[in-house]
This record gives C-alpha cells, sequence and structure tokens, in this order.
C-alpha cells in the first residue's frame, strides 16, 4: 500500500499572545491546504498566509518516510514508558528498604530516580511528536515564517 496521496494540513498566523499572571491567550487564523505527497522523496511547495498574505515554502515528504518517522517516535516512546516503569520500581524497592547503621544506599537509586524523571517527560513528548507528525514542514528562512505555523488538520 502507497498510503494516501493527499494529506490536510492548516496554515496559522499568531493574531495575538496576551500573558497575564497565570494565563496566557494565543489567537490565530487559519487556513486549510490539502497537498498531494510525492510518490517518493520530498517536494516543495508554495503557500500563502490567510492574514498577512506571506509566501511560505514548506516541503513534504512522502508516505512512507513520514510513516517511519511517526513509527521511530512511538516506538522511543513506548521505550521510555518500559525504562519510566523499570526504574520507577527500582527506586520504590531500594528505597524502601531499610539498611543497617553506617551503610550507604546504593549508587543506582538516585540514578534511577534521576531516570524516572527524565522517561517521566520524555515518554509524553515522544508521543507527541509520533502522533502530529505529518511530514510537512516550513523551510523559508525565520523572517518570512515568523509568526507561522503549520499543523496536521484532523477529520
Amino acid at each position: 500500500m502507497r498510503g494516501p496521496r493527499t494529506v490536510k494540513v492548516a496554515v496559522r498566523h499568531v493574531l495575538g499572545d496576551a500573558g497575564r499572571p497565570g494565563t496566557r491567550t494565543v489567537t490565530w487564523a487559519a487556513r486549510d491546504f490539502r497537498l498531494a505527497r510525492p510518490v517518493e522523496g520530498r517536494d516543495r511547495v508554495g503557500l500563502e498566509c490567510p492574514v498577512c498574505s506571506a509566501a511560505l515554502l514548506a516541503e513534504i515528504r512522502d508516505h512512507g518516510r513520514t510513516r517511519r518517522v511517526r513509527l521511530t517516535w512511538g516506538a522511543i516512546s513506548l521505550l521510555a514508558l518500559a525504562l519510566f516503569g523499570v526504574s520507577l520500581v527500582y527506586a520504590v524497592h531500594e528505597g524502601g528498604r531499610t539498611l543497617p547503621a553506617g551503610q550507604s544506599p546504593p549508587l543506582l537509586l538516585p540514578i534511577s530516580v534521576a531516570v524516572a524523571v527524565v522517561t517521566l517527560i520524555a515518554t509524553p513528548t515522544a508521543w507527541g511528536i509520533a502522533r502530529n507528525h505529518i511530514g510537512v514542514t516550513l523551510v523559508d528562512t525565520p523572517g518570512p515564517r515568523r509568526g507561522h505555523r503549520i499543523v496536521p488538520v484532523r477529520g
């Protein structure tokens, strides 16, 4: 199966970013685009911002490459989840033990706690990257694309 021939994306233009203590409000305008995926490799397509009419250049990857990237990030997420579980179980097991007087806890205890904290952050991050990767990125220089974003359109 070659996969979907098109991908639906939205170009967002940030209209305002108001930050108050405890809250942040971002307003934006968007326009949907249906882009054709190349059969193999990558392709570049010009898009236009719905608000400022800036010309944006997007790079579209083929379905196979996009699928491999998503699967890789998903596997990293599952690996981080397993590592989190193992390190947390070890930390709870070793940390709850009563040690004889004068004996220090094993060296792996603080390492396992650090690994648990890092993987607690890495797991949802990798899962979010896997879920939102659509194989379309902006390739313009930072000037014209400032305030613009390409996001997937679901449904």
